[in-house]
């Protein structure tokens, strides 16, 4: 026999390890879904569309899109760099409170200064008791927590040091530093870690700020530095006259006027003219914001974690900016990233190559399955949601009371119709028992019947006297199932008909039989009573009267004793009557 091969052996290998990947993907979803969602706020400083912002976003969702408990996100853009002004803040607090009165939240994470600082003046109004993660947040003093409980987060430790070294590193000969920043609540925190650089610097660098100036201004600034001089390009959202402005209008325009290379410390302005520094990415702080959060909501509390400090950044560089200052031939930091680099050729032996090519197919089966998966969940999630919306607009016309209850008998869902017919909206009566509402006298009954439902029977036909809001009384007839989870009784649910006039036709029904049958009887009796005196009558007119008179009298005698025998036809006619109207 032919020994097989140590390639047959390597594909029945991946052959295995794709399906068991295969079934464990197919699983996770289904595992997850039978937890509850935690509700989870994003409260941005900013708008939507700014990269920085959508990096962190993106951060954040990438972490809780595979975490173990659900999320149900909740995204809100403060909006502050475009609407922001000195009364901002307190509309923005009515807002919010109006937006999420109804909305628990497990966890807030806050975004960059504003909304730290808004939090910070809000949180016990706005979201009591919700822990609070901060991330992106430029200055920090461990004072901005005092009687701040379960509060903790991610400063934005901006390595401004990192990149004046980076540029010492490409340049040695640089003496001065020109600082591009803004008055804004951000660049305001930045103005603060940069007065620290220049102490540490001094003696070695000097710097300059762009102040008030325009950003026109500032581009005939950097149009003339010496070559002994660098432009740091911090913050600047919006000029002195008010005027906004995004990453790129800022970064595009300042490189291509400066004369000088311009470092940063962000990476939304990588790409759009600066030659790079010691680089934070908003990703990575809304990943570690996420990471924060889930240790949270799985119990740890918030200010039992510290505030965590090290997430510096690390170098990233632009080789078309590096070549456009004759820099990309220089030596650049330890672990350096280069971006823009021209492309270069790369061999790739063939077996790695197969692997390659294996690798991705088996991943784009994975993903025809979860697609298939998701398709079909999908389907079956809409197509119960039209079921429950169809039962909703069925419950709500009808003039039935539809209900449910737990398995104590309190009610869960009522019907409008319930107002109509007892005169309470439902929201009065959720929670309180059924039996609340029934006669006294009917409580022994309904006790029974509704046991009977919690042992798995069926209720049908009850009919209850009520009492309504109004202080009235009415009859319902009550036709109720047992609900189920998992095969057991958790409640009942059914449906209550007001059947009071019913009841009173019964009853008048009732009292008319009764008055027929009194009325039958009175006709049975009465023509003996009129014709035993009639006989007498006839008897003494034929010994005493005379043979005209006696004649007289026979023939009125004739008549009553006819108008009686009428009489005993009708009483046998009102037998006939009766007995048909008891049968139908």
């Amino acid at each position: 026999m032919r020994a097989e091969g140590p390639s047959r052996n390597r594909c029945r290998s991946l052959a295995l390890i794709l399906l068991i990947f295969l079934f464990s993907s197919l699983a996770v979803p289904a595992l997850a879904a039978e937890q509850p969602a935690k509700k989870v706020l994003l409260l941005h400083s900013y708008h939507q569309g700014l990269s920085w912002t959508d990096e962190m976003t993106g951060g954040a969702r990438s972490v809780f899109d595979t975490a173990e408990t659900p999320i149900d996100l909740y995204v809100e853009y403060m909006d502050t760099l475009r609407l922001g002004d000195a009364g901002y803040g307190d509309r923005e607090e009515a807002i919010l409170g109006q937006k999420f009165a109804g909305v628990t939240f497990d966890l807030v994470i806050c975004l960059d200064d504003y909304a730290f600082h808004f939090l910070q003046d809000r949180h016990a109004s706005l979201f009591p008791g919700v822990p609070v993660v901060f991330c992106g947040l430029n200055y920090f003093d461990e004072a901005d927590l005092e009687g701040w409980e379960n509060c903790t987060g991610i400063v934005e430790v901006y390595d401004v040091d990192g990149t004046l070294d980076a540029a010492l590193f490409l340049n040695p000969g640089i003496k001065n530093v020109f600082v591009v920043n803004d008055a804004t609540e951000t660049g305001i925190s930045n103005l603060r870690i940069l007065q620290g650089a220049a102490d540490r610097y001094a003696g070695r660098l000097t710097f300059t700020y762009s102040g008030d100036a325009t950003l026109d201004q500032i581009e005939e600034t950097v149009q003339n530095l010496q070559d002994d001089t660098i432009v740091l390009l911090m913050t600047y959202y919006r000029s002195p006259d008010g005027t906004y402005y995004e990453y790129a209008d800022v970064a595009g325009p300042i490189s291509a006027a400066s004369a000088v290379p311009v470092y940063g410390v962000w990476d939304f302005y990588l790409g759009h003219g600066i030659v790079g520094g010691k680089i934070l990415f908003g990703r990575e702080q809304g990943e570690a914001a996420a990471a924060m959060g889930l240790r949270i909501l799985d119990g740890e509390p918030a200010s039992a974690i510290p505030v965590k400090t090290d997430l510096q950044g690390r170098y990233v560089f632009d080789y078309r900016q590096l070549q456009r200052y004759g820099l990309e031939g220089s030596s650049l930091p330890g672990g350096s990233a280069v971006i823009n680099r021209p492309s270069r050729l790369i061999e790739v032996d063939r077996s790695v190559a197969v692997a390659g090519v294996f690798a991705i197919a088996t991943l784009a089966i994975t993903v025809v399955f979860l697609v298939a998966h998701i398709r079909l969940r999908r389907r079956s999630e809409r197509i119960l949601q039209e079921n429950e919306e169809k039962f909703r607009r069925i419950a709500e016309s009808s003039f039935d009371i539809i209900f449910s209850t737990d398995i104590g008998g309190r009610f869960t869902y009522l019907s409008p119709s319930v107002l109509r017919v007892t005169g309470y909206e439902p929201a009065d009566l959720l929670g309180r028992s059924s039996v609340d509402l029934t006669d006294p006298a009917d409580h022994e009954r309904c006790a029974e019947a509704f046991s009977a439902v919690a042992g798995g029977g069926s209720l049908e036909g009850l009919e209850v006297l009520f009492l309504k809001k109004d202080g009235a009384s009415g009859y319902l007839e009550i036709n109720a199932a047992p609900l189920y989870a998992d095969g057991t009784v958790i409640g009942m649910q059914g449906a209550a008909r007001e059947i009071t006039e019913r009841k009173q036709m019964e009853r008048m029904r009732s009292e008319a039989f009764a008055q027929i049958d009194r009325n039958i009887g009175q006709f049975a009796t009465l023509g003996d009573e009129i014709r035993n005196p009639l006989a007498v009558i006839v008897g003494v007119a034929d010994l005493y009267c005379e043979e005209e008179q006696k004649e007289r009298i026979l023939e009125q005698a004739e008549i009553i004793d006819g108008i009686i025998t009428q009489l005993d036809r009708g009483w046998i006619a009102s037998e006939k009557v009766r007995e048909f109207l008891r049968k139908h």
